[in-house]
């Protein structure tokens, strides 16, 4: 007969509340962290209040404890009131890919229907506080009470003094929220995203598949980039910098993997600038592997970041990493130890980091061995989902 404690675990209900238009890195984090929940002793359950990136991939998964629920109509606070008193979870999630992802009104519901066990997941450093008003004319002193500014702060000051914890992917999303939006810090922890060690691995090989099929020789220098095709990633910087190498006669290729609203005019900016024949445009992968291992460096150009996996599943898999110091990026790759870290927005920068990859192979290869150390002992999936499952059901 099973224990009392073993009976209590498992009549409690854990919901995970999201709001996504699109499957990346922050939907990849919490199917990480349902399969380590996937053992019966919990029910999972997760509210989609937008679309539902999950049940295809769950189901694809084997995942037997995890059930979906999609609520398209969550435009008040009493239309999440009356969805958390249907489901009576004991335990709720709330999953913020951006920091306003969802409303300041879903954690204030919850409270009201009684769930005292209240939890966030923060994984994007928050764009900056508006700036504030100047100006003496009552216009101005209107719209220091109630504009923007003011309206943003106070809706962002309820999550966090109602969630238990908030669990930041990184210190620098942590430190941002404390520092820029009145967090409070002893409510606020930084759990590091990690990486599959025993999946993510060096290949023998070298990725000759990929090559082969994108017609690329043995001996070229190519680049991997895997990154949603929006804004906050850059892809136009990269772009530049490639240009830029090309008009310098160092041959370079790069392949980027990935989806996203930004494609057809990212498409027509590989032809404007002259990139048709060296730059690789693979589209979203539900296994970027093949591509890492056909890599010698890996590259992400954001303007902002949390902690981003394809950075760690590429230091995993043997690959120095050239990154903009935004976000957890810096956290993560060691400058001219497991990589190059370079200013955000600087073309000539990026530049620079890959004609030194590519100019100095020895170096190339001992970051590579140092990246795959460095995610070894420091980002294991393994330590920070333990750590996750703890604090959440503890």
């Amino acid at each position: 007969m099973p224990s009392k404690e073993v009976r209590l675990r498992k009549s409690r209900t854990v919901l995970f509340v999201t709001h996504t238009p699109v499957y990346g890195g922050t939907e990849k984090h919490l199917l990480e962290l349902l399969s380590r929940f996937d053992d019966g002793a919990v029910r999972s359950l997760i509210l989609c209040a937008e679309t539902d990136p999950y049940t295809d991939r769950l189901r694809r998964g084997n995942y037997l404890n995890v059930e979906v629920r999609s609520e398209t109509a969550l435009n008040s606070i009493w239309d999440w009131f009356r969805v958390f008193r249907e489901i009576r979870p004991q335990v709720i999630v709330f999953v913020y890919g951006t920091l306003l992802q969802l409303p300041w009104y879903a954690s204030a519901a919850a409270w009201f229907a009684g769930i005292r066990r209240l939890y966030a997941f923060q994984h994007l450093i928050p764009p900056p506080v508006p700036p504030k008003v100047e100006g003496k004319s009552i216009r101005d002193r209107v719209r220091r009470i109630i504009g923007r500014r003011t309206r943003r702060l106070l809706a962002l000051r309820v999550p966090p003094y109602i969630c238990t914890k908030t669990i930041c992917v990184s210190d620098a999303v942590r430190w941002s929220l404390v520092r820029n939006y009145g967090f409070p810090l002893r409510r606020t922890m930084t759990v590091h995203n990690g990486v599959s060690l025993s999946k993510f691995t060096p290949s023998p090989n070298g990725g000759g598949t990929i090559r082969g099929k994108l017609g690329l020789r043995s001996d070229e220098f190519v680049l991997v980039c895997a990154a949603r095709l929006s804004e906050e990633k850059g892809i136009e910087i990269l772009l530049q910098a490639v240009q830029q190498l090309l008009q310098k006669s160092l041959s370079c290729r790069c392949i980027i993997v990935g989806d996203g609203y930004l494609r057809d005019s990212t498409l027509e900016q590989i032809r404007t600038l002259g990139l048709t024949d060296h730059v690789f445009m693979e589209g979203f992968q539900e296994d970027i592997r093949p591509y890492l291992r056909a890599a010698n460096a890996f590259v992400l150009t954001s303007h902002r970041e949390g902690l981003p996996f394809a950075v760690l599943e590429a230091m995993a898999c043997g690959l120095p990493c050239i990154v903009t110091n935004v976000g957890g990026n810096a956290e993560a790759v060691a400058h001219k130890v497991t990589g190059l870290v370079v200013s955000a927005g600087s073309v000539d920068e990026v530049a620079e980091a890959i004609s030194y990859l590519v100019n100095h192979p020895e170096e190339r290869d001992r970051m590579a061995r140092e990246a795959r150390l460095r995610a070894c002992k420091e980002f294991d999936v393994e330590q920070g989902m333990t750590e996750i499952k703890r604090v959440i059901l503890n």
